[in-house]
């Protein structure tokens, strides 16, 4: 069975141009959320999944080393999500839950002897399962608490998750369309 939802991207729109143009390029790295690959915001928490993409977008024009925006055009995408149900794994239910657990001990003496000066671990054992081949994983789904603007220049820091997200890991797989749906200027 396929599983399809859509996904909202924010970015500036220059990269949201090149996303279009050639396709979404991966986030690397264990202390990724969900692990490598593309992030959207997804029905679940909240369902005002386009907002959060544009709060994101404006989060992350920020240089906070040079105080200025890196960029003051941002854009939302919208994209469909397609995933066979093998290939997906819902970290929003028990089930999800329980199959992240496992992976915590099958990895738990793998991850110490790595020695990683990681704060979160979700990322890592994910990125391991799926190069490992232990999981067929394609999309994967979670809630999660993110700062945005308002957070970071409040220092505002909750455990309440406020939104939900998925990664893509392979977006010419799974990813059938993307479109721009909205633009804007940061002020």
């Amino acid at each position: 069975m396929v599983l399809s939802f859509e996904g909202h991207h924010g970015t500036s729109i220059i990269s949201a141009k090149a996303i279009i143009n050639s396709n979404y390029q991966l986030s690397y790295g264990d202390n990724e959320w969900l692990g490598d690959g593309v992030y959207f915001f997804v029905q679940g928490v909240s369902s005002k999944t386009i907002e959060l993409a544009e709060k994101w977008a404006v989060a992350q024009a920020w240089d906070n080393d040079n105080k200025e925006y890196k960029y003051k055009e941002y854009c939302i995408l919208q994209s469909l999500i397609d995933v066979e149900d093998a290939e997906f794994l819902d970290l929003t239910i028990e089930d999800g839950v329980e199959i992240l657990n496992y992976l915590v001990d099958k990895y738990k003496d793998k991850i110490e002897s790595i020695g990683k000066n990681i704060k979160f671990y979700d990322g890592l054992i994910l990125n391991l399962a799926r190069n490992e081949g232990i999981l067929p994983l394609e999309v994967v789904k979670g809630n999660f608490y993110i700062k945005f603007a308002k957070e970071r220049i409040e220092k505002i820091n909750l455990r309440t998750n406020n939104c939900t997200i998925c990664t893509v890991y392979n977006p010419s797989k799974s990813i059938s369309s993307n479109s721009i749906i909205k633009t804007g200027t940061i002020k």
